[in-house]
């Protein structure tokens, strides 16, 4: 009888513990697709983190080059729009290389428009950023 009740336990825990894992790996799935642009049809819907992303590079850009509150705001606003193409390309069902060429092309029209909103000698400090960051 000791054994019927322990392994009736055991059984239990176990489902309980299947059904815990389950959820887990949902709530992981969820979490994942939240960060990945939507796209149907015409429509893109912005991931949750593009914001948290701008902010990020605008605030390590300013703290890198000096950048005041007007320079600031300026390139935080050319960063958000320039998220919704770089998601798209990555989220797009193109092959590898034309990715790395998109995003390769998007990024040169990106330094572009930051040469306009920075003075040269920030430029020159953010493009020795970015070859930084290549490097590592």
């Amino acid at each position: 009888m000791k054994k019927v009740i322990v392994l009736g336990l055991l059984m239990m825990g176990l489902t309980g513990m299947r059904a815990m894992a389950q959820t887990e790996a949902e709530a992981k799935e969820a979490e994942a697709k939240a960060v990945l642009p939507v796209k149907t049809g015409n429509e893109w819907q912005m991931p949750k983190d593009v914001l948290t992303r701008s902010k990020n590079f605008t605030d390590n850009l300013q703290k890198k080059l000096g950048l005041n509150d007007v320079t600031s705001k300026k390139v935080f606003n050319a960063y958000l729009g320039n998220t919704k193409s770089v998601d798209e390309i990555r989220v797009s069902t193109k092959s590898e290389k034309e990715m790395k060429e998109a995003l390769a092309a998007n990024q040169a029209e990106f330094n572009q428009v930051l040469k306009g909103i920075l003075t040269p000698a920030q430029f020159e400090g953010y493009l020795k950023e970015e070859k930084g960051k290549k490097m590592r």
